[in-house]
């Protein structure tokens, strides 16, 4: 009875000091200038716990794979288009869970990519915060956050990989030596892709934030995972 309540207590309290290690990470960031252009939530968790304003239009929405690896190949044609609205997503799964999401959230087309604005509740909030942040990008200080979940495929990461940009970062559920932008995620290792790192961001405990944003992206492998995970 007494190893059944305690082994609980104790996962919580490694769960807590990982969470712990990253805020602390994060907040040890010495830039301010700069810009996640990320595929999902989980690239903007810097501006979260440094409490500035987004810097980026890509906060609290969701690119489909394809359309992330096209829109940041194209960066600056895709952000001249007009953002425009459709009533159905080209992907199933996009359309799925829209339906079965918390609320009805819009989604956004530039030309032949979707945004799908899965925080937001309207149209009209999603193109105002869109154009105002759009406008906030530093473009000498981009930083690429990418995750191998969403419609991605190896292929697509490879893609990504390729890019010639030299800050940039991909979260993946098993290693990838081959991938020098890759970061794996070991708690999901042997999954097809990570799960929810933005809610659960004690997953990403081993990772050096301060590092991706003070400094360019190297080869080097990031350090090991300091605390258990849930």
């Amino acid at each position: 009875m007494a190893y059944s309540i305690l082994k609980p207590t104790a996962r919580s309290l490694s769960v807590k000091l990982a969470k712990m290690k990253v805020v602390a990470n994060l907040c040890s960031i010495q830039n301010r200038e700069f810009s996640v252009i990320a595929s999902n939530c989980t690239g903007t968790l810097p501006y979260r716990f440094l409490k500035i304003p987004y810097a980026t239009p890509t906060a609290n929405l969701l690119f489909y794979a394809p359309c992330y690896l096209k829109f940041v190949k194209n960066l600056e044609y895709y952000l001249n288009q007009p953002l425009r609205f459709t009533a159905q997503s080209r992907y199933p799964r996009g359309e799925q869970t829209r339906q079965e999401f918390e609320h009805f959230f819009p989604i956004g087309v530039l030309d032949d990519i979707e945004v799908h604005f899965m925080h937001y509740h309207s149209e009209s909030d999603a193109l105002e915060k869109w154009e105002r942040r759009k406008q906030r990008i530093n473009f000498d200080n981009m930083i690429f956050a990418f995750t191998d979940k969403d419609l991605c495929t190896p292929e697509l990461i490879q893609e990504f990989d390729a890019i010639e940009h030299p800050n940039k970062y991909v979260l993946t559920a098993n290693p990838m030596p081959e991938i020098r932008s890759a970061i794996h995620v070991p708690y999901f290792t042997g999954q097809s892709e990570i799960g929810d790192c933005y809610t659960h961001y004690n997953h990403l405990s081993h990772i050096d934030f301060r590092k991706l944003i003070d400094k360019p992206v190297t080869n080097e492998q990031p350090q090991p995972v300091l605390y258990a995970s849930q």
